[in-house]
């Protein structure tokens, strides 16, 4: 199994299209949405969960990521597949990311 440290780094520039939408863009990997990552003989293989199981950006998703695997020096091929089953949680978001994310649009504190 190869070190995926490059494409790790490579993935940190595939921001998620809805905290784009957000004002505060946040890259997968911060997010939380890269479930597995491996990369064996050129092979890179991953399975993404999305924050919602009707994510419409999907399809944008997965082009970005094998766009973007395939840029790094070794890789022969990339295959990225979602993991429908699984549940997606803020508290999976990197701290730096919700720390970020919270400045913009802080929690609503409910009324007694």
């Amino acid at each position: 199994m190869r070190d995926t440290t490059g494409i790790q780094t490579m993935l940190d520039q595939v921001v998620d299209p809805c905290s784009i939408a957000t004002g505060v863009p946040i890259s997968l990997a911060d997010m939380g949405l890269i479930k597995e990552l491996r990369w064996l003989n050129g092979e890179v293989k991953l399975v993404l969960q999305l924050t919602s199981p009707i994510c419409w950006q999907a399809a944008n998703i997965l082009s970005a990521v094998e766009r973007t695997a395939m840029s790094v020096p070794g890789v022969r091929s990339v295959h990225c597949t979602l993991d429908p089953a699984s549940e997606w949680m803020p508290s999976m978001m990197s701290a730096g990311a919700r720390e970020r994310l919270r400045r913009i649009r802080p929690l609503h504190k409910e009324s007694p």
